[in-house]
C-alpha cells in the first residue's frame, strides 16, 4: 500500500476517524469530507486532507485520481446525502472509482425476538431510522450495479472503542445508568475491527456485497457494565427499568428490538480475524491503555 492508493471518506465521525488513522498509517492518501470548520484540524492531525462536503470541484478532482470511496454518512431527511449530492458525478466518473463501501447498521434487521441473523436474513425494520438505512443500502447497491463499481455494505453492531466505552465513562465519573432487561443480548464491534475489516474487504476477491461486522459474544448491557466496573475496581453503575424517566427515547427504542448477529461471513468469506472477539477483550485493551497515560 502506498500513496498511489487514495481513499475518499464521506463523513468524519467516530468510526471514520479510526479508518482514516489506519489507512494513513499504511501510507494511503486519505481525504475526509466534513461540514464543520472545527473538524479540519483533527483531520489534518491524522495525516489526512480535509474537504468540505459541498466542495464539488475538489471532490471531482479526487474522483479523477482512481479513488476508493467509503461513506460513513447517515441518511439525512430520509435520503442518502452522498448519493443525493454526488450520484450524478459518480456516474460521470464511474470508470475511475475502484471500490465503494457504505457503513450501515444491524438495526436494519428489525426485531428477531433474540434469534440469530445473517446477511441473508429478511430485513424487517420497524424504526424510522432503520427504514431509511435500508433505503440507503439499496441506493448504494443499485449505484454499484448500474455503474459496475464493486460495492460493499457493512452492517455494524454496537460500536465501541477508545474514548467511547463504559471504561471511559466510568473513569470520567459520568453518571451511568444501565437498563436492566434480563436476557436482552446484543452484539458489539470494536472500532479497530471495523477499520481492519474494511481494509481487508477493499483488497478481497469476495463476490459478497454485505457483511455483518459484529463480535463473537452477544451479551447484556449489565454483563458489560459489571465487567467494566470490575476492571476499574468500582461498583457497578446503577440499574434502572426500561420505563424509567432516566432512559432516553432513543435508548428505549433500541431495547424494543433483540437479535444476535452472526459474523460467520466476515470470518469465513472475508477471512478476517477479530482483534477483539468479545467485549471482554476490547474493554481490557481500553483499560490497559488508559492506565498507560
Amino acid at each position: 500500500m502506498n500513496k498511489n492508493n487514495i481513499l475518499l471518506i464521506f463523513g468524519f465521525g467516530y468510526t471514520a476517524k479510526f479508518v482514516c488513522q489506519k489507512f494513513s498509517k499504511k501510507n494511503w492518501q486519505v481525504f475526509c469530507t466534513t461540514r464543520f470548520d472545527e473538524k479540519i484540524k483533527e483531520i489534518k492531525s491524522l495525516n489526512a486532507t480535509p474537504i468540505f462536503f459541498d466542495d464539488e470541484a475538489r471532490i471531482k478532482s479526487i474522483l479523477n485520481k482512481d479513488p476508493y470511496i467509503l461513506s460513513t454518512a447517515p441518511p439525512d431527511k430520509g435520503k442518502d446525502p452522498v448519493i443525493k449530492n454526488y450520484g450524478c458525478i459518480f456516474k460521470n466518473k464511474c470508470e475511475k472509482i475502484k471500490w465503494a463501501g457504505y457503513l450501515s447498521t444491524t438495526s436494519v434487521y428489525g426485531d428477531k425476538k433474540g434469534g440469530w441473523v445473517t446477511e441473508d436474513t429478511v430485513l424487517e425494520p420497524n424504526l424510522e431510522r432503520s427504514i431509511t438505512r435500508v433505503a440507503a443500502e439499496k441506493s448504494w447497491l443499485k449505484l454499484g450495479e448500474n455503474l459496475s463499481i464493486k460495492t460493499m455494505i457493512f452492517r455494524l453492531a454496537g460500536i465501541y472503542g477508545p474514548g467511547r466505552s463504559l471504561i471511559d465513562r466510568l473513569i470520567e465519573n459520568e453518571r451511568v445508568f444501565i437498563v436492566d432487561k434480563p436476557a436482552h443480548l446484543f452484539n458489539r464491534i470494536h472500532v479497530d475491527d471495523i477499520a481492519g475489516a474494511i481494509e481487508m474487504a477493499i483488497s478481497s476477491q469476495s463476490k459478497a456485497k454485505v457483511f455483518n461486522l459484529s463480535d463473537d459474544l452477544p451479551a447484556t448491557q449489565l454483563e458489560v457494565a459489571q465487567f467494566a466496573a470490575s476492571l476499574l475496581k468500582k461498583s457497578c453503575p446503577q440499574t434502572v427499568s426500561l420505563e424509567s424517566d432516566l432512559v432516553s427515547e432513543m435508548a428505549r427504542s433500541f431495547y424494543k428490538e433483540e437479535k444476535k448477529v452472526s459474523n460467520k461471513r466476515l470470518k469465513d468469506e472475508l477471512g478476517y480475524k477479530l482483534a477483539f472477539p468479545s467485549y471482554r477483550d476490547g474493554l481490557s485493551a481500553i483499560h490497559k491503555s488508559s492506565k498507560e497515560f
